[in-house]
């Protein structure tokens, strides 16, 4: 089974972990590939330099925004240069050249993760969403039963599997905060609430900031992620005094050392699918507070952290207040252990790719 894994870019998020992750754990690894739509593998590296382990499988096609017809070509020339069985997409661009381009190569079998269903709120990817299901054989995995539930609500088109994400526990192990902290410039005497996520819309960075002069002075915020909003987010945390109370570590290459240094982890976004930033720092034994959206309440309780409603600033204070109390460590680690293992999804995915051939 040779599978191509295909992205947008290789920006570090859950989405681009998870086919990562595939690269390296599927039985299918040395002879898949993974592609991204965007950039070059020289930037991609140097975004994520632990990329540099599979640079040969790597492949960038420096897609500009708009849509090129061309793209088919290529995709079409890789699949026949590494005899590819299986495309497998990763969102909704990725979707739309993948079908594409099996409709050129109809002994491909295309497979499509669903990570969020949000984008079907916007009429015209619900069109396109459908449209292509109708002309090409897709066979549609959600990453969580709610946004399984969430994809078939907007589009009548029922996932054929619903896969948990899963993380490399052997990777996210829980080691000494101070020496975290000391590694990555934070201060030892400090409550951190921490947010991995990148600087975009959505994600709720803004919101921290906002309730930041609301929390006491020895609670600060540490941020791991880049994006398009660090600039007004410092801003902003200017104009309301507590800058030196915010710290934007950028990309951290190793986010195990992100997760031991926090105290707990935060995540109040608008809209997820199944976050491995969650899945990551509960690997690390930490308590959790996150918005009530996408596939989040199947995997933290009462007993991992606190769930929060959408747009409510005095129920997230509440929470981050009350998290810092919970009960942490090997507990939590032990619970997600049981769920959301990488080799259980890689596992999993494997017997559907197998199930596809026969």
């Amino acid at each position: 089974m040779n599978v191509l894994h295909l992205v947008q870019h290789f920006k570090i998020g859950g989405l681009e972990k998870m086919a990562v992750t595939l690269m390296q754990k599927s039985r299918f690894a040395d002879t898949s590939i993974i592609v991204s739509l965007e950039g070059t593998e020289r930037d991609a590296i140097n975004e994520w330099p632990a990329l540099s382990a599979f640079e040969q499988k790597l492949i960038s096609l420096n897609k500009a925004p708009k849509f090129e017809l061309s793209v088919i070509k290529k995709l079409s020339e890789i699949i026949k240069k590494h005899n590819i069985t299986v495309i497998h997409s990763h969102h909704i661009g990725p979707m739309l050249y993948a079908s594409l381009t099996c409709l050129v190569n109809p002994s491909v079998k295309h497979v499509s993760t669903i990570h969020d269903a949000w984008y079907l709120k916007n009429f015209k990817q619900r069109v396109i969403t459908k449209v292509l299901n109708k002309l090409t054989k897709i066979h549609w995995v959600a990453d969580a039963n709610v946004v399984a539930n969430e994809f078939y609500n907007e589009t009548a088109i029922k996932a054929d599997s619903t896969i948990l994400n899963g993380i490399d526990f052997q990777q996210f192990i829980d080691t000494d905060d101070a020496t975290a902290r000391i590694k990555l410039n934070l201060p030892h005497d400090k409550k951190l609430i921490g947010c991995s996520a990148r600087l975009e819309p959505g994600k709720g960075h803004l919101d921290l900031i906002k309730l930041l002069p609301a929390l006491p002075k020895e609670i600060e915020l540490v941020f791991a992620g880049n994006g398009s909003l660090r600039f007004s987010l410092m801003s902003a945390a200017v104009s309301l005094g507590v800058v030196e109370r915010v710290h934007f570590l950028g990309n951290v290459q190793h986010m195990e050392l992100f997760y031991s240094a926090i105290n707990v982890m935060c995540l109040y976004s608008q809209r997820e699918g199944l976050p491995l930033s969650i899945l990551e720092s509960m690997a690390c034994g930490k308590v959790i507070v996150a918005t009530d959206v996408g596939g989040i309440s199947e995997v933290v309780s009462n007993e991992q952290g606190i769930l929060v409603k959408p747009n409510d600033s005095f129920g997230l204070k509440l929470a981050l207040l009350k998290a810092l109390e919970m009960k942490h460590g090997q507990c939590i680690r032990e619970y997600i252990l049981s769920i959301a293992d990488a080799n259980t999804m890689s596992e999993a995915y494997d017997h559907f790719y197998n199930g596809l051939a026969s």
